[in-house]
């Protein structure tokens, strides 16, 4: 049985940032470019690098890579909510998204960003992390499941003509 290879997350650095532009190019286009054609998958292309260079800068969020034999496979974005009068005062997390480069998948890269937004979370007192995920999207679902992630709401959506 060959090593497995070695798993590291970072938060992100600005030398990131052309693979996070990368990956979540590849994000849109697999997942949103799929799954809802009122999604301007080029917004990464065209956006993306001054969002993350937003999301690094802003203690409430958090931006990480995860490095799979030091190549860059994998991101996670993720940020606190306000403290809410109608959750008791309490903040919670939001993972916004999450990639991982298809050689890579089931290898622990996805699991491995997970623990440590999680990890994060609560030292920032969240009281859950949510995460949305399409509900064609078989995979996230079941990989957000096997996290211990349970459906706690859906969105219906009329789309309008034009």
């Amino acid at each position: 049985m060959p090593d497995q290879p070695s798993i590291r997350v970072d938060v992100a650095a600005a030398s990131d940032l052309d693979d996070l532009i990368r990956l979540e190019t590849r994000l849109f286009a697999e997942d949103a470019g799929t799954h809802d054609a009122l999604v301007d998958i080029s917004w990464p292309d065209q956006h993306g690098r001054e969002d993350f260079i937003r999301l690094m800068n802003n203690e409430s969020a958090l931006v990480l890579v995860a490095r799979q034999d030091e190549m860059i496979a994998g991101h996670l974005v993720g940020y606190l909510t306000a403290p809410s009068p109608t959750r008791f005062g309490r903040r919670t997390a939001e993972i916004r998204s999450l990639y991982v480069d298809e050689p890579v998948r089931s290898t622990g890269v996805g699991q491995a960003m997970v623990r440590h937004f999680t990890t994060w979370s609560r030292s920032q007192s969240a009281a859950a992390i949510s995460v949305t995920a399409y509900a064609a999207n078989r995979s996230a679902r079941a990989f957000y499941d096997k996290l211990g992630f349970i459906e706690q709401s859906v969105v219906l959506r009329a789309t309008l003509d034009q």
